[in-house]
């Protein structure tokens, strides 16, 4: 039971199952959402009066979203967060963005099982960082899409999870520094993107954007907003800037790794902005930058988060670069019986 303006019985439900109107959701509960805000309920219910109540529906009504890859969908978000370069990402925000679960952990706390992040680059394929999973065998594996805050299932529309069925692995992969660092997961089954617009797939970038460009990468790995630097509950949404190659390898050069470092081309940099960083925890998660497009918000993944030392430092991080292995995706696409989805903009 909830406490609701009009002294009517009431109790918490899911946003999509009241009648009434659904009020503005201010962003500072992310920080705060386990206190009751709205007559006892959380952030993602609203109070509402039992004869307001539509048990009929669970999920709000479908939402027409835009047919291609790399659509961020407005339709799905529950809130709009205030421009910055650290936040937290709305429901919806990034469709393709992929948790990957350990199966030998119980995933009932998602911290416990989580472990980096992945791109759905067709609905039966993930694309990740090797070092992820290159030690692992598919049967340990779950990867879930559609997930947003971690701590509640009250989204407006559920998670997805599937099993893995295989891991390719590419062939020139090198555990010790990080060399073509991308692996692709196939999935026991696709996830179902009908009536699930939180849920899409990404973009592959055939070419790197000049330096300079802003871009967004995400993640539930420490959480700089927290003092603790915990794992973040809600997806974080960083904005981040694409960084010359032979910049951020001289800035490498002056760190700890010394004079001998080198930026090999199957990577790249993005970042460097004091407390605005991807870190520990975020490794798989994607790199995107805009697609310009006149009707919709659009981006192509054109990084995954590899590496970085001290998160939140000056010293850019380290991305394994998508245009690098274009053609090789799109080869192992072809071998496993896939029609490239995200290789197609247009």
């Amino acid at each position: 039971m909830c406490d609701h303006e009009s002294g009517e019985d009431a109790r918490c439900v899911k946003k999509s199952l009241c009648k009434l109107p659904t009020p503005p959701v201010d962003r500072t509960t992310l920080f705060t959402y386990s206190e009751a805000i709205d007559g006892g309920c959380t952030y993602l219910q609203i109070c509402c009066p039992e004869s307001e109540i539509n048990l009929a529906s669970s999920l709000p009504p479908p939402i027409q979203k835009p047919v291609g890859c790399g659509y961020s969908n407005p339709g799905a978000h529950v809130f709009r967060v205030a421009a910055s370069e650290y936040s937290y990402a709305d429901f919806g925000d990034f469709p393709w963005m992929v948790a990957l679960l350990k199966k030998t952990v119980s995933q009932a706390k998602f911290h416990d099982a989580y472990f980096g992040g992945g791109t759905l680059i067709d609905p039966s394929v993930v694309l990740t960082v090797a070092h992820k999973v290159d030690e692992m065998s598919a049967s340990d594996l779950t990867c879930r899409a559609g997930e947003w805050d971690t701590k509640t299932e009250d989204e407006a529309y559920p998670h997805q999870d599937r099993d893995a069925k295989k891991i390719v692995i590419h062939e020139q992969f090198s555990k010790v520094n990080l060399h073509y660092d991308f692996a692709l997961i196939i999935l026991e089954r696709p996830f179902d993107l009908n009536a699930a617009p939180h849920i899409g797939v990404a973009c592959l970038e055939k070419t790197l954007p000049p330096p300079g460009t802003e871009c967004y990468s995400m993640g539930w790995g420490e959480d700089f907003m927290n003092s603790e630097k915990k794992y973040a509950d809600i997806l974080k949404k960083l904005k981040l800037p694409l960084v010359d190659g032979k910049k951020c390898q001289n800035q490498y050069r002056n760190s700890r790794l010394g004079a001998t470092y080198n930026l090999h081309k199957s990577l790249t940099c993005a970042g460097g902005v004091p407390n605005v960083d991807t870190c520990i925890g975020d490794g798989g998660s994607s790199l995107v930058c805009a697609i310009p497009d006149e009707e919709n918000i659009r981006y192509s993944v054109v990084g995954m988060v590899a590496y970085g030392l001290d998160c939140g430092t000056s010293l850019p991080g380290v991305y394994a670069k998508i245009p690098e292995v274009y053609d090789w995706v799109h080869t192992k696409m072809v071998l496993e019986g896939f029609t490239n989805t995200a290789l197609k903009k247009n």
